[in-house]
Order: structure tokens, then sequence, then C-alpha cells
């Protein structure tokens, strides 16, 4: 229920758009549906690989030195997690003040999801399948009495997320208590674009993306010291 959370920040954020249903009074009918932090599927896999070369591994046992300190003792760490897109729920201007912190939404007309096809970051949401509620009634979309759009929560659902992380390190025997090791971590390796959650509010914007939720690619290496 998307309105056990605790405060307005808004979409695909833990904390949820609303503190306050848009309906009290018919909560079960209007104002069910999914959190902004329900994540239908999500994996999560991770590994660590000794590198079979060099002294004690499968290969290089006997190699030479100069081929161990160069091949022998990497080990390869990587993570990969993805999922699929958090509930995002379409709001419009307040025609009317409710109070408090009451979140108003439109009319649903359709669906509201774009085809994979045709979806892209400036086209997310489909904006004819919502009617913004108005209070003239010259304008479209009014009806008289009408406070409570029909469009519920969590109708719709945001980009998905892949990413993969690793970590390349190889360690140096100094002595049997001594242990130098060098380190290169890579975060979003592969540099995939992971989008933020489209604009929600029936407005200038709506259905477009305009950042992402995870950062570029980022590199960076380590040296540490064992004792």
């Amino acid at each position: 229920m998307d309105h056990l959370s605790t405060s307005g920040t808004g979409n695909g954020v833990d904390v949820g758009v609303f503190r306050q249903p848009q309906d009290g009074l018919h909560r079960r009918q209007s104002e069910y549906g999914l959190s902004e932090f329900d994540v239908q599927h999500r994996f999560v896999a991770s590994a660590v690989w000794f590198i079979p070369f060099g002294h004690g591994q499968k290969f290089g046992n006997n190699s030479p030195k100069a081929v161990d300190l160069l091949l022998g003792g990497w080990e390869f760490s990587p993570i990969a997690s993805a999922q699929t897109g958090m509930g995002l729920t379409v709001t419009q201007s307040c025609t009317i003040n409710l109070g408090g912190e009451m979140t108003c939404r439109p009319n649903r007309l359709a669906n509201g999801a774009v085809p994979d096809s045709a979806r892209s970051v400036d086209n997310w949401i489909d904006a004819a399948a919502f009617q913004l509620l108005q209070p003239n009634p010259s304008q479209a979309g009014f009806t008289p009495n009408q406070v409570y759009g029909n469009s519920g929560v969590g109708i719709l659902r945001g980009p998905g997320m892949f990413n993969i992380d690793f970590n390349l390190s190889k360690s140096f025997a100094i002595s049997e208590r001594h242990l130098l090791q060098f380190r290169a971590e890579f975060f979003n390796a592969l540099n995939h674009s992971n989008f933020s959650v489209p604009g929600t509010n029936l407005s200038a914007g709506f259905g477009q993306i305009t950042s992402t939720s995870t950062e570029a690619r980022i590199i960076q290496f380590a040296v540490k010291y064992r004792f």
C-alpha cells in the first residue's frame, strides 16, 4: 500500500509519493497499489575466481619467477545485478485544495504503458491515456462535482536496472606475515545507462526521463598492505 510511506519525496525512492491518500474514505477501491519501492524481480550474482596461473595454481607451478610475478596471484571478483522497474503513480495539479499533503491524480482513459518498440527517454508514458481533471466547464475533462481522478497508485513501471561491478586484484607475498595487494575496481564496468524514473506529473516533462539512476563507469586503483 503506497500510503504507508512517511515522506513525499517522489517516485522511484523508498519513501513513496504520498503521506496521505487522495481519498481516505475509499482506500480499498482507489488507493491500493504498488509502492514506489516495489521491485517485482531482482537478480544478484557474485563470484570469486583465482586465476589459475603462478605458484600453487593449476598452471605455472614450474614457471620462471618473472612469469609467476606477472601472471600469478590474480583474483577476479564480479558482481552482476538486474531488476525490474519500480512502481509509478501519475499525478496532476489539484483543482481544489484537498488539505494536508494529499496529491491529486487524473482520470485514466487507457493503460498508459508505451510498447517496448516505441518507448524512449522522451516517451516512457502514454500521455493520451490520461486526462486532467478540469475545474472549468469549457475545458475537456470537466465533470461536475468530480474531485478525485480514477487513476490508481503504482499503475505503471519505471525503467529496470542492470549493472556489473568487478574487482581485479593481485597479491605479492613479501614474507610469511606481510602481503602487498594491488586492486583495480570497476563500478558499472560496462558503462551501461540505467535510466531514472520519468516525469509523472501530467504537465510539462510528463513521461520524459532526464537523469540516470546509476553513475557512469568509475575506475579506481588501490594498494593494500597486510601485516
